[in-house]
Order: C-alpha cells, then structure tokens, then sequence
C-alpha cells in the first residue's frame, strides 16, 4: 500500500542482499545460544548502517527516515536483535546529539561512534518504570561539576557501551516534565560507575541488557546535554523516531512470521489436502495479510510524515507504534498457531520470532502509555 521511490528500492536491494549473506546463515543458532554478533554489527557500521541519519559532513549516511526503516525491517525480517541494536545506536544515541550536542561534545562522543569506534546506549529506564515522576537518577549541582547518583534498569548493549546518555533530576522538585536533564557519560574505567549483570531474555537473546549503577558520578558540567531542565525535550526527539524504528522491527517480524506460515501451510498435508486449501487457513493467511499491509503503511507513511516535519507528529507515532506492535504479536501468534506443536518448538523460526516480537509493545513506551497518550491528545 506504501510505494517506495527508485532510492527507498536501492536500499532494500542493498541491505536484503546483506541480509542473506551475513545475517540469515544460522541465525537460529546463533539467537538461540545468545551469541552476541559483533562482527555483523561491526561489517553493518562499516557499511555506514549506524549512522543512517547523521549528515556526510559528519561521516554519516544522511537518508531519509523512510529509508532508515527499510533498513531495520529488512534485518528484523531475520534476526530482531540486531535490528534494535542497530535503531538503538541510530536513534537513542547518534540521534539526539546531532540535535543537542554541541559541536566539541560531537566530536568527542559522536564521531568515534560513527566510525565504528565506540558504543553509545540511552540510559532512560529505572526499576521503578519508565515515566516522569518514576526517575529516581539525579545530579546534584556542585561547582563547575554534577554529582550523579541512580541506577538505569533494562539498558540496552550497557555491558558493552562506552558512553551514556542519561536521564536524571536536576531540580529536587521537578514540575511536570521540567527538571530533569540528559549527561553524557563515559562508562568505561569511571569510578562510581558500575554495570550488573547481564539479563537473561524471553526473546531477542543476543542482547547485552544489563542494570548501570552510579555512586558519586563526578561529571563536569561540559557533560550536559542540551539545556538543563529541558532533558525531556531530548527524549522526545529520540522517541519521535525511534518508537517507528519499534514498528519497523515488528513490521519485519510479522513479515518473517507470515512468509514462514505460507510456506509451512504448501508443506503440511491434513488429511492428504496442503494445508493451505482449507478455508480456516485461508481466512487466516488472508487476515494477516491485511493486518500486514496496514502495518507497512503505517510505518512508513509515518516515516514520511516525520521527515516533512508534520506538526503533532508524536501523535501519528504513538498510534503508529501502538497498532503495529500489536498487530504483530497478533500476526505471530496465529503463524504459531498453523504450525501447531512444531511451532512450540525451540530451532522452528516462527517459534523465535514469537518470543521476539512480544516485547516490542513494552520497549519504548507500553501500548496502556501510548493510549493514554492518544487519548490526552483527544481532550486536550
């Protein structure tokens, strides 16, 4: 329903051949035994893919976000987990300090990423949740310095990342959404810093996910980001983006999911008739097909709408990330469902993708926050 021009086909083209060659060979195995993929990851930055929005001046590849999307559905199509990763250092990290950063604070922090260097993560989420009011982190003003205290919850690549950007009260009394501000932090041989031990996962295994604690952090004051008491103004700009970079993961998903459950349904005899020229089956195939064209439209005209700078743009994001999350888990759940037992079991491609796309209607703000989003958009 979505038609791409002659340069969004260019980068399909592109990044699917990369797809089948380095990603699809045993990537089962590889998820399933939690092996973290850094010499993909490192070929994917070679190539350009960790810095898609960031202008050339800079070393980046400056596409439009259509583009950017095509890019991660086409590696969630095969393995999810990079396909976050990869939206992470593009549009939790990379993203906000080409708006915010100052131009020494890029070239320090920014550029090392781009050239495939360095590691940055978004240290947002705490053990108590996600939202305004539930932040606990905070930098206490002293001199020319801040002085950060707090633990990040969930941290996406926190055991590997050599920077952070992180989300703490700077106001002992923050009002609304004003107070709290964004550092970058150094993660690596910083006293007082300290990353926990690496989560075990339901889906998306080859994820480093782990807890950052900071005790006395002593940050020089050159380490704001933005505006202090406008951190939020930052957030905002990351999740504009990256809750479609959520959808365009579960749009690849749902498209794995469905590809593998037409397949399976020409293999699959029932009672010596293929599976597919039962009319339950045919409803069903049907019915994911549709929930999958909406998905791609979705996306991708949101994509469109966030590159013409479309005001309320927050509000076709949200609804954006809200209906393709769960039309994918929707999507996989009834892929599972025409593979019957075998779907249930662990090496069947449609079982992983039903682990990994469950989390995705979590990640980035929950679908009970982006309904109440949208609703507070309705009353005003």
């Amino acid at each position: 329903m979505y038609r791409f021009n002659e340069e969004h086909l260019l980068v399909r083209d592109a990044i699917s051949d990369f797809v089948a060659k380095r990603i699809e060979s045993n990537v089962n195995e590889r998820v399933n035994s939690g092996t973290y993929p850094q010499d993909i990851l490192n070929e994917l930055g070679s190539l350009g893919y960790k810095a898609l929005k960031i202008p050339e001046k800079y070393g980046g590849s400056e596409i439009d976000t259509v583009s950017s999307m095509i890019v991660i559905s086409e590696i969630a199509k095969s393995d999810a987990s990079i396909a976050h990763m990869i939206g992470c250092r593009n549009f939790t990290y990379n993203y906000p300090l080409l708006f915010f950063a100052t131009e020494e604070q890029k070239e320090k922090y920014l550029l090392p990423c781009i050239k495939n260097e360095k590691n940055g993560v978004f240290a947002v989420n705490e053990p108590d949740g996600f939202g305004i009011g539930q932040i606990k982190t905070a930098a206490k003003k002293d001199g020319e310095h801040y002085i950060l205290n707090g633990t990040k919850a969930m941290i996406t690549d926190a055991s590997i990342g050599d920077y952070a950007l992180v989300f703490a009260k700077t106001d002992d009394n923050p009002v609304g959404f004003h107070g709290y501000s964004f550092f970058i932090v150094e993660l690596k041989n910083n006293p007082g810093v300290i990353i926990g031990k690496e989560d075990e996962t339901m889906g998306l295994q080859s994820l480093k996910i782990a807890d950052i604690h900071f005790d006395n952090v002593k940050l020089h004051k050159s380490s704001l980001l933005g505006t202090e008491g406008k951190g939020i103004n930052v957030m905002m700009k990351s999740m504009e983006i990256m809750r479609i970079s959520n959808s365009a993961v579960a749009l690849g998903i749902a498209e794995r999911a469905f590809e593998e459950a037409v397949a399976y349904s020409k293999l699959r005899q029932v009672n010596s008739v293929p599976m597919y020229k039962l009319s339950t089956v045919q409803f069903e195939l049907a019915e994911m097909k549709a929930k999958l064209e909406l998905m791609r439209l979705a996306v991708f005209y949101t994509s469109e709408l966030l590159d013409n700078n479309t005001p309320g743009i927050l509000n076709y994001v949200n609804t954006c990330k809200l209906k393709t999350t769960e039309y994918a888990k929707e999507i996989c759940d009834r892929a599972l469902q025409i593979f019957g037992g075998y779907g249930y079991v662990r090496g069947y491609t449609v079982e992983r993708l039903y682990r990994d796309v469950r989390i995705l209607s979590i990640i980035g703000g929950t679908s009970e926050s982006l309904k109440w989003s949208i609703f507070n958009s309705i009353i005003g």
